[in-house]
C-alpha cells in the first residue's frame, strides 16, 4: 500500500514537470505531498576498552599517502611516508612495493639530485628479502643497467684519462720535433 503511494507520487511529480516543460498542455492536478514517518532507533553507546595513548593503525594509510605522493611527482614526500611505512610496518604485505618505489622516488627526484647509491641500496633489499616479488625482475633488471652504466662511465673516464696522457705526449714529441728543426 505505501509503496502504491509513494509510486503515485513519484508519477505526480514526473507528471508535474512535465506541466511546466509543456506549456501547461497537460492539465494535472497539484502533486500531494504525504510525510512518511520512518522510526530510527536511538545510537546505543558501545563501551570500549582501548587506552585512548594508543595511536590508531596507521599501517595502510601511511601507505596510501606514500603512494598518493608518488603518483604526484612529491618523491622526496614519498620517500619519507614509503620509510614511515617501512619502519611502522617491518613485516607489511605491501614492503615489495615500498621498497621498489622508495628505490625509484630516489632516482627520479631532481631536487636533491637523483640518489642512485640509496636507490640501489633498496632495490637490492627488494631483490633479496623478497625473492617471490613479482617486482624482483623489474627491480634486478634496473640495477644491472645501474651496474652496466656505471661500468661504462668508469671505461670512458678510464679512456679519457689516456687520451689526455697521448695527448701531452704528442705536444711534448712535437716541440721536440720543431726544436730540432731549428737547429742546423
Amino acid at each position: 500500500m505505501r509503496s502504491k503511494r509513494l509510486a503515485f507520487i513519484a508519477l505526480g511529480i514526473v507528471l508535474a514537470g512535465c506541466q511546466k516543460r509543456h506549456g501547461g498542455m497537460v492539465a494535472l492536478p497539484p502533486p500531494v505531498i504525504v510525510p512518511v514517518v520512518v522510526p530510527v532507533a536511538a545510537p546505543v553507546p558501545v563501551p570500549l576498552d582501548i587506552p585512548a595513548s594508543l595511536p590508531a593503525p596507521a599501517g595502510p594509510s601511511l601507505f596510501e599517502k606514500a603512494e598518493l605522493a608518488f603518483g604526484m611527482g612529491d618523491y622526496h614526500a614519498a620517500i619519507q611516508d614509503y620509510e614511515n611505512y617501512l619502519q611502522s610496518l617491518p613485516n607489511g604485505d605491501r614492503i615489495d612495493q615500498a621498497l621498489f618505489h622508495v628505490g625509484m622516488s630516489y632516482v627520479l627526484q631532481t631536487k636533491p639530485a637523483a640518489n642512485w647509491t640509496r636507490a640501489a641500496a633498496s632495490l637490492r633489499r627488494l631483490v633479496n628479502e623478497h625473492p617471490d616479488s613479482p617486482l624482483k625482475p623489474t627491480a634486478t633488471l634496473i640495477l644491472s643497467l645501474r651496474s652496466r652504466a656505471d661500468q661504462l662511465a668508469r671505461d670512458a673516464k678510464a679512456r679519457d684519462q689516456v687520451m689526455q696522457q697521448l695527448n701531452t705526449e704528442l705536444e711534448k714529441l712535437k716541440k721536440i720535433d720543431a726544436d730540432r728543426r731549428r737547429r742546423p
